[in-house]
This record gives structure tokens, sequence and C-alpha cells, in this order.
């Protein structure tokens, strides 16, 4: 898990880095200023901040990140205040867990460790893309038709991930073509059709598996849910779909 520490005290930061480098990637800065510049520009899980800092507070940043990159980072505080007011405007404001300074390295890794179980957890959630009666998961590169895999080449799974991304919009063929060819296609060119025509052939792309993939004229795809997905105990009344595996 990639970590951000922002702490301005040199022994608290080793205290920390030593509990937890051997299982993440650390990253230090001693500000809130610096952990802003650094945020802009780095993917970070988790943030652990310490909520006495110069100029630009533990709440301040905390509240920052919440306004501006949203749900994301994991926010830890590092605190010796033990008011209990104190505590809840940080959870209030955003924040994930906390740990009493000077941390112990159990507790600590113990706690960052939970975090990263929970934020493991809701990515998986997230990567499910579920729509009519198929299931696509953006982890393994997989999509199923009630519980039934489908197996695709690498192409076509990047064109039904997009379509899934893009549900109930219009999916113009410059984006299909930049996705699947890496470049653009003649405007005479019939390969994106005909890849569309397999495609729909091979996922069972119709309205009895609750999706429908329809070409717009001059412009691209549209595809979208019909209707709402089948309970999965009702799954095996409905009669299943052929699927041609190309």
């Amino acid at each position: 898990m990639n970590i951000l520490l922002i702490e301005d005290d040199p022994t608290e930061a080793q205290a920390v880095y030593a509990a937890l480098h051997r299982d993440h990637d650390i990253s230090r800065v001693g500000s809130g200023e610096e952990a802003v510049r650094f945020l802009r520009g780095h993917p970070v899980d988790l943030v652990i901040v310490d909520w006495q800092l110069p100029r630009m507070s533990g709440l301040d940043l905390l509240q920052w990140i919440r306004n501006t990159l949203g749900d994301e980072p994991a926010v830890l505080f590092l605190t010796g205040r033990l008011f209990d007011v104190d505590i809840v405007r940080a959870l209030e404001a955003g924040a994930d867990e906390y740990v009493f300074k000077p941390a112990r390295a159990p507790e600590l890794a113990a706690r960052v460790n939970a975090l990263a179980r929970r934020i493991a957890k809701q990515r998986k959630i997230a990567d499910l893309l579920c729509i009519g009666d198929y299931t696509l998961n953006l982890t393994d590169r997989s999509i199923s038709l009630r519980d039934r895999p489908i197996s695709l080449t690498v192409k076509e799974f990047t064109l039904i991930a997009h379509f899934f991304e893009n549900a109930n919009k219009i999916v113009s063929r410059d984006s299909l073509a930049s996705l699947g060819w890496g470049r653009d296609l003649n405007g005479t060119s019939r390969t994106i059709d005909t890849h569309m025509y397999r495609l729909r052939r091979k996922l069972a792309l119709k309205p009895e598996n609750g999706v429908r993939l329809t070409a717009i004229y001059m412009h691209g795809y549209r595809f979208d849910e019909v209707r709402p997905r089948i309970a999965s105990n009702d799954a095996n009344t409905e009669k299943e779909a052929d699927v041609e595996n190309v």
C-alpha cells in the first residue's frame, strides 16, 4: 500500500516508518503544504497525518483532501490530544482511523493493516460492474452471463468494459477506435461495425438478457440496460441465452 506520512517530528516519523516500511511503501513530508503538493501528483492509498502541524493543521489538510480528492485516500490521524471532542471532529470531517501518540508499533501496524484490508475489499467491490444479467470483473478481466463465464479476446474485453463504464451513454466511434486499435480508423472502415456485430453475438447482447447495444448513425454505439438485473435465485428459471464462443 502506498502511504504518505505527514509528520514534522523526525523521531516520531522514524518510529512510524520502522513500524510500517516492511509491508508498505512510505513517503514522508513535514507539512500540510508539502502534502498538498505531493498529493496533487502522486497516487496514495493512505495518508497518516499528525494533528498538530505547523501552519496548515492536520484537520485543515483532512478537509482539503475530502473536498479535493473525495473519499480516497483513507486518512489516519496521529494525535496526542485526548479530548473526545477533537477525535469526533476529525472523524466527522472524514478521518478513517486515529492512533494516540507516541504510536506503539504493534497497534499502529494492526490499524494500518486493517485499513489496507478494508480498502482492498472496497476496491474489489468497485471493480464488479453488473448490468442486466451480466457481471463484469475489471480486476481479472472477465465477464459472465448469469454466472456463466464467456471467453473474450483482450480487444473484445477492452471494448465491452468501455461500454459497461459508459452505460446509457453514446460511445463515439473515435473512442472505440482509440481503445481497440490505438489509432483513428478510416471513416468508411467497417472494422468497428464488424467487431460490434461479433461482440453482440458472442455475448448475446439483447433485451432478453437485460441489455441493448444500438448503433447510432454517424456517432457510434449506445449500450443500455433495458430492465433491472434479475435476482440470482430467479436466474435458474430464466431461459438460458445462446452464447457463441468465437
